[in-house]
């Protein structure tokens, strides 16, 4: 990994405390049997107990049963941060992220 970067992804003290409230809410989620699944950034909830797995044609999802969906599903989501496929990945940094960025070469 680039070691430039690890300036760039830091968190402020108080980005870190809301981020880390964020994962205690997930880890509560899938305590209370919450199944997720990412479908091209909507984060979608399901019931574990009735839904095992999500999936494609190409990677059809675990579970005994299984149902095509057509015009998606009408799980509770929320919009969050796009998945990345299997392809190169690529950051877009702000001038102030650059400028931070470009700093780690010059000491």
């Amino acid at each position: 990994m680039d070691d430039k970067l690890y300036p760039v992804c830091e968190l402020t003290a108080e980005q870190k405390k809301a981020f880390n409230k964020l994962k205690k809410a997930y880890r509560e989620c899938e305590k209370a049997g919450i199944y997720f699944a990412n479908n091209y950034g909507h984060l979608m909830a399901f019931d574990r107990n009735l839904v095992s797995g999500y999936g494609d044609d190409s990677m059809p999802p675990d579970g005994v049963y299984t149902v095509r969906l057509i015009y998606g599903s009408p799980a509770e989501s929320i919009k969050v941060a796009n998945e990345w496929a299997d392809d190169t990945h690529v950051l877009g940094l702000t001038k102030k992220g650059m400028k931070l960025y470009l700093q780690e070469e010059e000491e």
